[in-house]
């Protein structure tokens, strides 16, 4: 029996990512069995587990998984890898600890850069991606019959109300549209009213007294916008490729997702989107939407993580 060990049925429904991963993983075997952690006790001990508790709760319950699991396999799979490394994280140290107490086959890491990082650690990880599932996939109205020409739905962290000042400044306006209480369905046919979806992911971090940034990874809502038929424009960072490689390109070599090193660029871009040839520009959209929704990769997310049963 393998079983998929989370926080509540209740959250792993709800969550916007936990949803998609919890239908790939049951589309892949009828042998896997979701259990909350509160009922692990009164459950069989499984011959091997997928562990998609929140990094706080491994961290918290981590004994608790020891007397339950003894020696068996088990793999973690975490969105959020950083937090068990920055300087100021109260879980700093969260996967040295579950290795030395739980049988890890691996810890599966949502961000290119950290997986290679955890591995130059001497810890076992891979990465996977996160995606947006083919039911979720819309054109969206064409370019032309968007309500909103620069747009943004989601939390303001303070390095995002950094860049919409600037860009502000600079005479481009975002329309920006807090979007923490929005369901995942209306998040994304929001997205369907912008035609350029503008945002940053600057956010430097604390590892061991070193600098490293946020901007190195978070790609999926890139992705999330694109497969609405957003065109996305965000900052520069390592790991563009591990998500967006695949991505239909124009006669130019330009894809939909677009990134800048400076904010000062990112008037140009949404004036050489606007400036495309419209059919063109058109057949981008389309081209891109029906990729991510052929590619399903939390499909191959999920077979990633029941390899490790092998």
């Amino acid at each position: 029996m393998i079983i998929d060990l989370v926080d509540s049925i209740e959250y792993t429904m709800s969550n916007c990512f936990g949803h998609q991963l919890h239908a790939a993983l049951h589309a892949q075997t009828p042998e896997i069995v979701t259990v909350p952690l509160a009922d692990i006790e009164r459950s069989a001990r499984p011959d091997f587990v997928i562990c998609r508790l929140k990094q706080r709760t491994v961290f918290r319950e981590v004994e608790r998984l020891q007397k339950w699991l003894q020696r068996t396999p088990i793999v973690i799979f975490d969105q959020d890898p950083w937090q068990a490394y920055m300087d100021d994280s109260p879980f700093k140290g969260t996967y040295e600890l579950a290795c030395s107490k739980l049988n890890v086959k691996s810890i599966a890491v949502t961000t290119e850069l950290w997986a290679d990082f955890l591995k130059a650690r001497g810890l076992p990880s891979r990465f996977v991606n996160m995606w947006v599932t083919p039911s979720y996939c819309n054109d969206g109205p064409s370019y032309e019959d968007r309500s909103i020409t620069a747009g943004f739905i989601g939390t303001v962290h303070p390095y995002r109300k950094t860049l919409f000042d600037r860009l502000d400044d600079l005479g481009t306006q975002v329309n920006v549209q807090a979007g923490n209480t929005l369901g995942y369905d209306r998040y994304l046919k929001a997205l369907q009213n912008i035609s350029i979806f503008v945002h940053s992911e600057d956010g430097p971090l604390v590892v061991d007294g070193g600098p490293m940034n946020l901007k190195d990874g978070l790609w999926v809502k890139d992705i999330e916008a694109a497969s609405q038929g957003c065109f996305s424009i965000r900052n520069a960072g390592a790991g563009y490729m591990s998500y967006l490689e695949g991505l239909p390109q124009d006669s130019t070599g330009q894809r939909l997702v677009r990134t800048y090193e400076d904010p000062n660029e990112v008037p140009a871009i949404i004036e050489g989107i606007q400036k495309m040839d419209p059919a063109e520009r058109q057949s981008l959209i389309e081209m891109t939407v029906e990729y991510i929704r052929q590619a399903d990769m939390w499909q191959e997310t999920a077979m990633a993580l029941l390899a490790e049963t092998d």
